[in-house]
């Protein structure tokens, strides 16, 4: 992946309602995951990274044109609905029918330069690692780590003794924006 010429790129967090763990089950990670490649097509969307997790998500892309993130963000959000609802009888379900699924609001953060875009990517692909759901990053399926590793971008060691220094500086400054 190229970023020498570079357009900002949207950071975006995606929470499950109450932050349950409605995205636990595999099948709900790999719905959600087609959704976002179906909403990348339809907007033309340049993808550099992105994870789920049992109750949020994050993904990294460039927007093309006048969209906005708000508009592709619903759209994924109304599609992976649909397709759940479609797809889930009503008693399999983690969330009663009439409950809401998402957090009303989406977490947006734009990336303006190539240090910030690798950092967001690191935050990413090590989440996993965070939030104990893997022990080594790269073998976390439901990122864009693997793909990345496969492509050249990162080690297969990456991140193995520890969480890459720039995770607790974007933090600090995700902390400030948001005045916590």
């Amino acid at each position: 992946m190229s970023f020498s010429h570079f357009s900002p790129y949207q950071f975006v967090t995606l929470r499950t309602f109450g932050r349950a763990p409605l995205l636990a089950k595999d099948a709900m990670k790999q719905r959600l995951l087609d959704c976002f490649m179906e909403t990348k097509k339809h907007f033309s969307l340049t993808i550099a990274g992105y994870v789920v997790l049992s109750d949020h998500a994050h993904f990294l892309f460039k927007i093309p044109g006048d969209y906005e993130s708000s508009a592709i963000m619903n759209d994924l959000r109304t599609n992976f609905l649909r397709a759940w609802r479609k797809s889930t009888p009503l008693f399999e379900r983690d969330a009663p029918n009439n409950a809401p699924f998402w957090e009303a609001g989406i977490e947006y953060r734009s990336s303006y330069s190539t240090d910030d875009l690798r950092s967001h990517l690191d935050i990413i692909h090590y989440d996993p690692v965070r939030h104990g759901l893997a022990t080594r990053a790269a073998d976390y399926p439901w990122s864009s780590l693997p793909a990345r590793i496969a492509q050249g971008h990162y080690s297969e060691s990456w991140a193995e003794i520890g969480p890459p220094a720039c995770i607790s500086r974007v933090a600090r400054e995700c902390a400030a924006t948001v005045g916590l």
